[in-house]
C-alpha cells in the first residue's frame, strides 16, 4: 500500500513541475514596472490583513488585494496558495481548491496547506485515490496538528465511501434550470409550491436598489418564477413584499400557499413569517421566541397539516453546530417551546436545509453523517415514535462537493436542489432531478447507507430494502358566491372522519378565493368550509391506501344563510339500510351545531333523501328515520327542538340520474335547508 502511495504522489508531482513558479521580480517583468510595483503594492496591503485575519470577512477583504496581484502574474506558487486559503476561511472551498492545485503544481513545498486543498480539489473531482494520497501526506505532514490529522482521516473516509457509492448511481436525471432562472450569481433555496406551479427561491442578483453586502456580493432577495403548462420556468419576479434592504432568504411555504418563512439576519439570524392577504404577501413578522433565539436559526419547513415546523439552530444545548428542532402549534395558533429531534438525526457537526414531504419523510443536508464529501442530503422517517437512521440518498444526487436546499414534489417524481457545479451559469445554480422511478428512489443498500438502483444489487449479497412512498392527493380550486359568483374568503378545516380529529385549518386567497390541499392517502377526510355570513360546504374525500397520486380541482359555491337555501351534508354517515348515525358523522353534526348556535334564530329541516332502488314507501320511511336522527343527535347536544324538523323525502327530489351507480350515490344523501331566521 505504501508503494501506492508513493507512485500517486509522484505521479502528482510530476504534473506540477510541468507548471513554472514565477515570483514578482524586475527580472522576471522587466517591461512593466508599473505593473509589478502595483501588484507588490497590493501584496503588501493583503499581507497586512492576511497576517492578522481571524475571520471569513477579513479573509475576504485580503483576497481582493491578492486577486488583483494574481492578475498580473498568475504563476506565482505564494500567492495562489494566500488566495485558496482565503477561499477556504470564507467557505468558498471550490475556488480554494482550484487555487491551491495550482500553488501546489507551481511548488509542491510552498505550504503543507496546499497538500489539504490539492487533495480537496481531487476529491471534488471524484480522483479518490490521488485525493486520498494527498491527505495521507497531509496527515503526516510535521506541521499538521491532531485536528486537522482527524480532519485528513475524516476526508479519507470520504474518498473510500464515494469510490463505493459511485458504483450504485442512481437512476435519475440532473438538469440546470437554465439561463431564464439562474445566472451569474449565487441561486438556492428553492421552495416549490404543492401544486408545482411556482418555485420561490433566493438569489444574490443584482438589481434595482439592491447593494453589496460586506462580502462583496449583492444582498439575498426572495424570487418567484412560474412554472408553465409546458413546465418550462418564466422569468423570476423579486417578491418585493418579503423584501426590504439587507439580506432576506425565503425558508417554507405551508401546504395551502399562505404562509410563507424568510430568514433575515437579525440577532444572529431569526425567522419570520409573512401571511398571504388582499392579493399578496404581508410584511413578514418575526416568530415566536419559542423558535428564534439570540443565536443562529435558519432553514425551516412546515408540516403537511400546518401544525408542526421543523427548523435549524445552533442554540445551546445542542449536539453539535446547527440540530434539526420541531415545534408544534397550539390550538390557540401558538407555537410551543422548539425540541430537538435527538442524537439519530442530529450529530456534532452541522445538519441544515431541513424540508419535511408530505409523506412524512424528513430530508435535511448534513456535513455529519456518512458522506462522500462536503455536505450530502440524508433522509429519514418517523416509525413507532422514533426516527429512523438516516441514509445518504446516493450519488449523482450527492456529490463531494456541497449539496443543500433540497425539495420534493408532493409526487416524489421530482426534486431540486442548489448545487455549485462547474458547467453552471455562475456560483450556485438551481437544478432538477427527475426521479426515474419510486422503486430506485427509495431503493437502499444495508450494508452501506446509501441508496442505490434495485437492479444493480443482483450481483450482491446484499438486499436492498424498499420503503414505500405515500400517495397524495392535491384538492385545488376556487370558492365563490353562488349567486354572484364572487369570490369568497373562507376558512377550511380539515378533518379526520374515523378519528374524529380536526387535523388542520387553511384559508382560500382572500382576493381570488383560491385554495388548495395536500391529503395523503389512507384518511377518510371530512372538509368544511365557512365563511361569515355563509351555510357551511361539506366535502368527503374517502383515499384508501392504495389510491394514485392525483389532483382533484373543484369549484365550490357557498350558499348564503337564507330562507329556503339548502346544503348537502356529506359526512352524515349510516350503514347500509339503517338509520342508526355512525360515529363518523359527528365531524358534520358538530358543523351544524355550530351554525346554530352562533345564529340562535336559524331555524332548519333536516332532510333524507334515496336512490330509487326499492319501493317508495320503504325509501320514504328510511330517509326519514334517518333525519330523524340526525336532528335526535342535535337535541342531544342541547339544541331546541322547535328549530329543528325533520323530512323523509325518499327518491321523489334526485339531484343525478339513477340510471348509474355514480348517480344514485349522488341521491342516496341528507340535507338541510333554512326554513327560518
Amino acid at each position: 500500500m505504501k508503494k501506492i502511495l508513493y507512485i500517486i504522489i509522484a505521479n502528482i508531482i510530476t504534473i506540477s513541475t510541468i507548471a513554472q513558479n514565477v515570483e514578482f521580480t524586475q527580472a522576471n517583468f522587466p517591461t512593466d514596472k508599473n505593473g509589478l510595483k502595483t501588484a507588490l503594492s497590493n501584496i503588501k496591503s493583503g499581507n497586512k490583513i492576511f497576517n492578522d485575519a481571524l475571520s471569513g470577512i477579513e479573509y475576504t477583504y485580503a483576497l481582493n488585494y491578492y486577486l488583483q496581484a494574481q492578475q498580473f502574474n498568475p504563476n506565482n506558487a505564494e500567492l495562489n496558495y494566500k488566495i485558496a486559503k482565503c477561499y477556504y476561511e470564507s467557505g468558498n472551498t471550490q475556488k480554494a481548491y482550484r487555487y491551491g492545485e495550482t500553488a501546489y503544481k507551481l511548488n509542491p513545498q510552498i505550504n503543507y496547506e496546499v497538500l489539504l486543498y490539492t487533495a480537496g480539489a481531487y476529491q471534488s473531482r471524484m480522483e479518490f485515490d490521488s485525493a486520498i494520497a494527498l491527505y495521507r501526506a497531509y496527515a503526516a505532514n510535521s506541521a499538521t496538528s491532531a485536528k486537522e490529522k482527524d480532519m485528513a482521516t475524516k476526508r479519507i473516509a470520504e474518498c473510500e465511501r464515494g469510490k463505493n457509492m459511485i458504483r450504485y448511481e442512481y437512476n435519475c436525471f440532473i438538469d440546470n434550470l437554465g439561463n431564464v432562472v439562474n445566472g451569474d450569481f449565487d441561486e438556492y433555496g428553492p421552495v416549490i409550491t404543492m401544486d408545482n406551479s411556482s418555485i420561490y427561491f433566493t438569489s444574490r442578483r443584482e438589481g434595482k436598489k439592491i447593494k453589496m453586502a460586506d462580502d462583496g456580493k449583492y444582498y439575498e432577495n426572495v424570487y418567484k418564477s412560474q412554472i408553465n403548462d409546458k413546465g418550462d420556468f418564466e422569468a423570476p419576479v423579486r417578491v418585493l413584499a418579503l423584501c426590504n434592504k439587507k439580506h432576506v432568504a425565503v425558508q417554507a411555504i405551508s401546504k395551502d400557499g399562505n404562509n410563507v418563512i424568510v430568514y433575515q439576519p437579525t440577532n444572529g439570524g431569526d425567522l419570520y413569517e409573512s401571511a398571504w392577504k388582499n392579493g399578496k404577501f404581508q410584511k413578514p413578522k418575526k416568530m415566536s421566541n419559542k423558535i428564534n433565539t439570540r443565536y443562529h436559526e435558519t432553514s425551516a419547513s412546515y408540516s403537511i397539516t400546518g401544525d408542526t415546523l421543523y427548523f435549524c439552530s445552533e442554540k445551546e444545548g445542542g449536539y453539535g453546530n446547527h440540530d434539526i428542532y420541531m415545534s408544534v402549534r397550539d390550538a390557540k395558533g401558538k407555537w410551543g417551546t422548539a425540541q430537538n429531534l435527538g442524537i439519530v438525526i442530529n450529530t456534532a457537526d452541522d445538519e441544515i436545509s431541513v424540508y419535511a414531504h408530505p409523506d412524512g419523510t424528513l430530508y435535511f443536508c448534513s456535513n455529519g453523517h456518512e458522506t462522500m464529501g462536503g455536505i450530502d442530503i440524508f433522509f429519514s422517517k418517523m416509525e413507532n415514535g422514533q426516527w429512523t437512521a438516516p441514509q445518504n440518498i446516493g450519488y449523482p444526487i450527492n456529490t463531494p462537493d456541497d449539496d443543500v436546499y433540497f425539495v420534493v414534489t408532493q409526487d416524489g417524481k421530482f426534486a431540486y436542489y442548489a448545487s455549485d457545479k462547474a458547467e453552471g451559469y455562475g456560483g450556485q445554480d438551481l437544478y432538477k432531478i427527475t426521479l426515474l422511478g419510486p422503486q430506485k428512489l427509495f431503493a437502499l443498500y444495508m450494508d452501506n447507507d446509501w441508496l442505490v438502483p434495485s437492479d444493480l444489487l443482483e450481483e450482491e449479497s446484499a438486499q436492498a430494502m424498499a420503503i414505500e412512498k405515500e400517495k397524495i392527493t392535491i384538492v385545488k380550486g376556487v370558492i365563490l358566491d353562488a349567486d354572484t359568483k364572487l369570490p369568497v374568503y373562507a376558512n377550511i378545516e380539515l378533518s379526520d372522519v374515523e378519528e374524529n380529529e380536526l387535523l388542520a385549518t387553511f384559508t382560500s386567497d382572500s382576493i381570488s378565493g383560491e385554495y388548495l390541499l395536500s391529503l395523503p392517502s389512507g384518511k377518510n377526510y371530512a372538509v368544511a368550509v365557512k365563511a361569515t355570513g355563509y351555510l357551511f360546504h361539506s366535502e368527503n374525500f374517502n383515499i384508501p391506501d392504495t389510491a394514485d397520486d392525483q389532483e382533484i380541482v373543484q369549484v365550490i359555491y357557498m350558499e348564503r344563510i337564507a330562507v329556503n337555501k339548502a346544503i348537502v351534508l356529506k359526512n352524515i354517515f349510516f350503514d347500509h339500510n339503517k338509520t342508526t348515525l355512525r360515529a363518523a358523522s359527528l365531524i358534520e353534526i358538530e358543523n351544524i351545531y355550530k351554525l346554530l348556535t352562533e345564529n340562535p334564530n336559524l331555524c332548519i329541516e333536516i332532510s333524507g333523501h334515496t336512490d330509487n332502488v326499492g319501493s317508495a314507501a320503504y325509501n320514504k320511511k328510511l330517509s326519514l328515520g334517518r333525519a330523524k336522527a340526525v336532528v335526535d343527535a342535535l337535541v342531544k347536544k342541547g339544541i331546541d327542538p322547535s328549530r329543528l324538523t325533520s323530512a323523509g323525502y325518499g327518491f321523489d327530489k334526485p339531484i343525478a340520474s339513477n340510471k348509474t351507480p355514480e348517480g344514485r350515490q349522488l341521491n342516496r344523501r341528507t340535507e338541510f335547508k333554512v326554513t327560518k331566521m
